[in-house]
C-alpha cells in the first residue's frame, strides 16, 4: 500500500481500503485480504545451511595452500604432521561458518518488536488475532501499553503519545492526533497521524485503520535494508588474502626452480622430490591463520573483561585503523533517561536558575513548591525504571525523580492533597491540570507547553509574594525559555491558583494562574562520553553524530560532547537529501552532525564516508541502526539498551553502553595489529632463512644441509609457540598517540618487507655457513646437526628482536613479555634434547654436540642483535 495517507484525513484512508471505522474488517474479507497481502511478518531471505557455508570456507586461497600442505605431508608419510595441518584447516573452516550463520540470524530478531496478538474490530465486535493475521483496513485499537502491530492512519485519539526511539531515535514520546493532515514530504519522524508497526504506546488511547503490513512496513523496509547491506571485508581479510596467494605461488615457484635444477644435475627424483616438498612444507608458514585467530580470539577475551563482546574476530583489529565513527546520541552519548537539569524560579531581581544541587537549604525553598505542584499535576508516581508497567510518562517520571531526589515522598504528597477531578493532557490543549484538596481550600495545579501555560498566568510568586505577571516578566522569561530551547532542553511551565475554602464543587478553568516557574530537561550526556571524545580525536578518530532527533538537540549535544564545536552546526535527513550525488562526499567530511535522519539516511552517509577511503565504526542502540550497522567496517551496538537486531547486526557489543569502551577496543585493536605484524615479520623471515639454507646448498651442489624430518620438527618447535608468545606482547606505550593506519596500506608497509629480507637471509646465510665450516672439521653427520641447532636458535633469538621494528630487545626490555621468554626457553629444551639424547638422534638424524659447538651456534645467532645494540649505542 504505497499511498501516501499522512496527508489524507482519515476518512479518505478508510474509503481507499474498503473498511468501516466502527465495524471493522468481515472475517471473510480479511481472510481474503490475508490471501491477496499474505501474513503480517517479516519475510527472511532463505538462509544459507550448514554445510553449505561448511564448503565455503575452502575456497580462502590460505586454506587451498594449507590443503595442499596437508597432501604434501600424507605423500611424504609424514601422517601425524598431516593430520595436524588438517585439524587447523578444519577449525579455522569451522570458526568461520559459525561467525557467518550467527550473522544470518539479525532478521530474526525484528520478530522480537511485534506483538504476539493485537486488537482489532471485526464484524463490529473486538476481537484478539494473532499479529500474523493482520491485514490492510483492519481497524486495530492502541492504549498504554499496546506494541503497534502494522503502519497505519489514526482514525481516532485521546491525549495518545508513543515512544519511537527505535525507528526515529527521538528520545521523547511523540504525540499524535488523528484530525491532522501533512504535506506529502513530510518525513517519517513528523508524521503526528501515523503510527507504525513496533513502536509502544505511552499514553492515551486511540484506533488505526491499517495502511501496510509485514514487508510493506517501515520495519519491513528496514530488513529490506539489512538484506540489501554488504558486509565488508576487513582489511585484515584482504591483506590475508593477498598474502596467501602470494605465499601460494611463491611456494610453487619455489619447487619447480628446484625440481628442474636437481633433475639437471643428475639428483635421483625420489631424492629430489622429498627434498622440494621439505622446502614447499618450511615454506608455507601453516601455523599463521591458527595464529592470527589465536591472537584476536586472545584480545576477544580480553575485551571482554573490559565491556565489550566481539562477535567477529577481526573486528577488533578493523577496530584499530577506523577513522570515523558514526554514534547515535540517545543511550550512546546520552542516558536515554529525562532528567530535570534546571528550575526557573521567579525572583525579587529577575528569574533565578537553580541548576544540579537541589537540595541545599535556600533551594530547597525555590524549588519544593514548583516540585510539588509538578507532581500533583502528573499521574506518574514512580522514577525512570520503577514503573513495571511501562504505562507512566517519561516527563512525569522526571518530575517525580527529581522530587524524590531531593527527600520528598509522593505518596505522603498524594495523601495531604487529595486530588478532587482534573483535566488530561491533549496534544491540543498541550497541559495538565488537577484540582486538590487543601487545608486553605481546593487548589488547581496545572504544568505544560510554556507558551500554553503563560498566557493563563496573572501573576508569579516571588518567595510568598505574588507579583504581577508583566511586560518586563514575560519578556524576561521568553529570554530564559529561549536560551534553553536553542540548548535542546525540553520545557515545561508549572502553576497554580488557590481557591477559597467553601468554594463550590463545579467544572473550573485553568485561568487567572500564578506561575510559579519552569522545569527544563534533557536527555543529559554521560559523564564519560566528553572525555571519550577527546581520546577518539587524539588517537586521530574522527567522531559523528547521527541521530533520528531534532537538530537543536543534536547540535547542543554535539557541542557538550566536542563533537561539534561552538559555531559548528549540522544538518538535517532533508537537507541531505537534496544535495547532489558529486557533493555528497564533500558534505560528509565537513559535516559532524546529521540530525532527522531515516535509516535510509543512515545508510547513506556510513556508503559516503566508505567511498571517501574512511573506515568506518557505527554505533547504535535502535532497529533503525541495524542496516548501518552491518554496512560498517564495524558495527558497535550497545547491550544495555540495545535491540536485539543491533546486536545482532553488530561486530561488537558494549556490555556497558560505555563510549569509553569503544577507544579501550581502538587500544586493543591497534596493538593486535602490531602483534600480528611481529609474528608475520618472525615467520616468514625464519621461513625465508630456511629456503636458502636447502636452495644455496643445492645450487652449490652441498649435501642437503638438513632430512625432510629435521624440517617438519623444526617448523612444530619454532613456529608454534613463539609466533603465539609474540601475540600476546603487551601495546607500545605511545600506540594511542599513532594517527589510524592507512585504509590502504599494505600488510608490510614501514620497511617489513625490508626487515624480513634482512634477517631471513641472515638466518639462511648463518646457517649455511656454519654447515660447510663444520663439513670441513667434523664430517656430515655432525655439520647436518649443527645447520639443524643454528637454524632453530638463531630463529628463537629472532622472535626476542621482532617484537619491536625501531629498538632492540634489551631496549624493550628482555623479560617484558614473559610467555615469549618461555616459549623461547621451552623451545630451545626441545632442541636439545632431540640433539643431546642418542635415542631422538636416532629418530632426528641428530649426533650429540660439544660446549665448543653449541657456543659457536648461540654467537652466530645473537651477532646480529650485538652489532645492533653497539650501533644504536654509538649513534647516542
Amino acid at each position: 500500500m504505497l499511498n501516501e495517507f499522512h496527508s489524507r484525513v482519515w476518512k479518505d484512508a478508510v474509503s481507499l481500503l474498503r473498511s468501516d471505522v466502527s465495524r471493522g474488517l468481515h472475517a471473510r474479507e480479511a481472510r481474503r485480504r490475508l490471501s491477496r497481502w499474505g501474513p503480517n511478518r517479516i519475510i527472511k531471505r532463505k538462509r544459507p545451511g550448514w554445510l553449505k557455508l561448511l564448503f565455503s570456507q575452502f575456497t580462502d586461497p590460505m586454506v587451498v595452500t594449507l590443503l595442499g600442505a596437508t597432501i604434501i605431508s600424507a605423500v611424504m608419510g609424514e601422517i601425524v604432521d598431516a593430520l595436524v595441518i588438517a585439524a587447523i584447516v578444519l577449525l579455522n573452516a569451522l570458526l568461520g561458518m559459525v561467525q557467518e550463520y550467527k550473522a544470518e540470524e539479525s532478521l530474526e530478531s525484528l520478530q522480537a518488536y511485534s506483538p504476539s496478538v493485537s486488537c482489532v474490530l471485526r464484524n463490529g465486535v473486538e476481537v484478539e488475532v494473532d499479529r500474523e493475521e493482520v491485514v490492510p483496513g483492519d481497524v486495530a485499537l492502541l492504549w498504554p501499553g499496546v506494541r503497534v502491530p502494522a503502519d497505519g492512519r489514526l482514525v481516532s485519539s485521546n491525549s495518545l503519545q508513543l515512544e519511537e526511539s527505535i525507528l526515529t531515535g527521538e528520545a521523547f514520546p511523540v504525540s499524535k492526533d488523528s484530525e491532522t493532515v501533512l504535506p506529502a514530504a513530510t518525513v517519517l519522524s513528523e508524521r503526528r497521524n501515523m503510527v507504525y508497526s513496533g513502536t509502544l504506546v505511552t499514553r492515551g488511547n486511540g484506533a488505526m485503520i491499517v495502511t501496510a503490513t509485514g514487508m510493506n512496513t517501515e520495519m519491513g523496509q528496514i530488513a529490506n535494508l539489512l538484506q540489501a547491506a554488504e558486509s565488508q571485508k576487513t582489511p585484515l581479510e584482504s591483506k590475508l588474502e593477498s598474502l596467501s596467494r602470494a605465499l601460494l605461488v611463491a611456494c610453487l615457484g619455489v619447487c619447480v626452480v628446484l625440481a628442474a635444477i636437481g633433475f639437471f644435475r643428475g639428483i635421483p627424483f625420489h631424492h629430489m622430490f622429498l627434498t622440494a616438498v621439505s622446502l614447499a612444507v618450511a615454506a608455507i608458514p601453516e601455523g599463521l591463520p591458527a595464529t592470527v585467530t589465536l591472537c584476536l580470539a586472545m584480545g576477544v577475551q580480553e575485551m571482554a573483561g573490559k565491556g565489550a563482546v566481539v562477535r567477529k574476530l577481526e573486528a577488533i583489529e578493523t577496530l584499530g585503523s577506523v577513522t570515523v565513527i558514526c554514534t547515535d546520541k540517545t543511550g550512546t552519548l546520552t542516558r536515554n533517561q529525562m532528567q530535570i537539569v534546571e528550575i526557573g524560579v521567579p525572583g525579587i531581581q529577575g528569574i533565578e536558575t537553580v541548576f544540579e544541587d537541589f537540595r541545599s537549604q535556600r533551594n530547597r525553598a525555590l524549588v519544593r513548591q514548583i516540585l510539588e505542584v509538578g507532581v500533583l499535576a502528573s499521574d506518574a508516581r514512580h522514577p525512570p525504571g520503577d514503573d513495571s508497567l511501562g504505562r507512566e510518562d517519561p516527563t512525569e517520571q522526571a518530575i517525580v525523580a527529581r522530587y524524590i531526589g531531593v527527600g520528598y515522598d509522593p505518596d505522603v504528597l498524594d495523601r495531604q492533597y487529595p486530588r478532587i477531578d482534573g483535566h488530561g493532557f491533549t496534544p491540543e490543549r498541550r497541559m495538565m491540570s488537577v484540582r486538590v484538596n487543601s487545608r486553605e481550600g481546593p487548589l488547581i495545579c496545572v504544568k505544560g507547553a510554556t507558551d500554553t501555560v503563560i498566557p493563563l498566568c496573572v501573576s508569579q510568586e516571588t518567595g510568598n509574594q505574588a507579583v504581577r505577571l508583566g511586560r518586563q516578566e514575560l519578556t524576561a522569561w521568553e529570554d530564559w525559555i529561549n536560551q534553553r530551547a536553542m540548548r535542546g532542553m525540553r520545557l515545561l511551565a508549572v502553576a497554580k491558583r488557590q481557591e477559597r475554602a467553601g468554594t463550590k464543587a463545579g467544572p473550573y478553568k485553568e485561568t487567572r494562574l500564578a506561575l510559579i516557574g519552569c522545569l527544563a530537561m534533557a536527555d543529559p550526556l554521560r559523564a564519560e562520553a566528553a572525555i571519550s571524545v577527546e581520546k577518539c580525536k587524539i588517537a586521530g578518530i574522527r567522531p559523528v553524530l547521527i541521530t533520528g532527533d531534532h537538530l537543536k538537540t543534536a547540535e547542543s549535544i554535539a557541542r557538550e560532547a566536542h563533537i561539534l564545536s561552538r559555531d559548528g552546526e549540522g544538518m538535517t535527513g532533508k537537507s541531505l537529501d537534496s544535495i547532489p550525488e558529486s557533493l555528497l562526499g564533500t558534505v560528509v567530511e565537513q559535516c559532524n552532525v546529521f540530525a532527522r535522519v531515516s535509516p535510509a539516511h543512515k545508510l547513506k552517509i556510513v556508503r559516503a564516508l566508505k567511498e571517501q577511503g574512511h573506515i568506518v565504526a557505527m554505533t547504535g542502540d535502535g532497529i533503525n541502526d541495524g542496516p548501518a550497522l552491518k554496512e560498517a567496517a564495524v558495527g558497535v551496538a550497545m547491550g544495555k539498551t540495545g535491540t536485539d537486531i543491533a546486536r545482532e547486526s553488530s561486530s561488537m557489543v558494549l556490555l556497558d553502553d560505555n563510549f569509553a569502551t569503544i577507544v579501550e577496543a581502538v587500544e586493543e585493536g591497534r596493538a593486535i595489529y602490531d602483534n600480528i605484524r611481529k609474528f608475520i615479520r618472525y615467520m616468514l623471515s625464519c621461513n625465508l632463512g630456511e629456503v636458502i639454507t636447502m636452495a644455496l646448498a643445492l645450487v652449490l651442489g652441498l649435501p642437503m644441509p638438513l632430512t625432510p624430518i629435521q624440517i617438519l620438527w623444526m617448523n612444530l618447535i619454532t613456529d608454534g609457540l613463539p609466533a603465539l608468545a609474540l601475540s600476546m606482547d603487551p601495546p607500545d606505550p605511545s600506540i594511542m598517540t599513532r594517527p589510524p593506519r592507512d585504509p590502504d596500506e599494505g600488510l608490510f608497509a614501514h620497511g617489513l618487507y625490508g626487515l624480513i629480507l634482512k634477517r631471513g637471509t641472515y638466518v639462511g646465510v648463518a646457517t649455511l655457513l656454519m654447515f660447510i665450516e663444520a663439513l670441513r672439521i667434523w664430517g656430515l653427520p655432525t655439520a647436518s646437526t649443527m645447520a639443524f641447532a643454528t637454524l632453530i636458535t638463531v630463529q628463537l633469538v629472532s622472535a626476542i628482536d621482532c617484537r619491536s621494528e625501531t629498538h632492540s630487545p634489551l631496549e624493550v626490555g628482555i623479560l617484558s613479555n614473559m610467555y615469549l621468554t618461555g616459549a623461547c626457553v621451552l623451545s630451545w629444551l626441545m632442541l636439545t634434547a632431540t640433539v643431546q639424547i642418542p635415542a631422538l638422534g636416532l629418530f632426528f638424524d641428530t649426533v650429540p654436540l660439544s660446549g665448543v659447538q653449541w657456543l659457536a651456534i648461540f654467537l652466530v645467532s645473537v651477532m646480529p642483535d650485538v652489532f645492533r645494540m653497539a650501533y644504536h649505542s654509538r649513534d647516542r
